[in-house]
């Protein structure tokens, strides 16, 4: 009798073909997860875009709704917001500023605990409109400089809207004071 021969099904360099490329596209599959995934605390599905327009600081000209330092904010996003869901944090050099912002409805913002912040007024914060802030209108938040000592010319500046019901950070923007 003759001997049997072992035949082999795969060779081994196809084999370690197939791993490196098998682990190539899992590292990939990952690396797609990891960097399209939402931030904490941020849902791209309600985030709204509202800018900084513009922050007016000690020493600059000032207008009756704006006699400290003064954060204009514009809505740029596409859908209206309602004022007495949304909070604001504010932070000068990353550092969170002591305000106490908990709605943008000029109407309940005066009957609530507002420390660091004289006035909120605004088209997106008055009148029979003032429950949602409408893509395109503006808000003016007149912070107390006493209180928070807000802006030197240079300071960057961070906004922060927060949906109250559910803590998520739906807006957010810096700009330079």
């Amino acid at each position: 009798m003759t001997p049997r021969r072992v035949s082999r099904a795969i060779s081994p360099v196809i084999a370690t073909m197939l791993l490196v490329g098998l682990t190539v596209v899992l590292s990939a599959l990952v690396y797609l997860l990891v960097s399209t995934a939402p931030q904490a605390g941020i849902d791209p599905s309600r985030f709204q875009y509202i800018r900084i327009l513009s922050i007016r600081h000690a020493g600059d000209t000032f207008t009756t709704t704006c006699d400290d330092s003064c954060i204009t904010l514009v809505h740029e996003g596409n859908a209206p917001l309602a004022n007495d869901d949304l909070s604001v944090v504010v932070l000068r050099n990353n550092l969170v500023l002591k305000t106490n912002i908990t709605t943008l409805n000029a109407g309940r913002f005066y009957t609530t605990k507002h420390d660091g912040v004289e006035y909120l007024t605004g088209p997106g914060s008055l009148g029979a409109k003032g429950a949602t802030l409408d893509p395109g209108e503006e808000i003016y938040l007149d912070l107390t400089e006493s209180k928070v000592g807000l802006t030197k010319a240079g300071d960057l500046v961070t906004v922060r809207i927060i949906d109250k019901t559910s803590g998520i950070v739906i807006s957010e923007d810096s700009a330079r004071a």
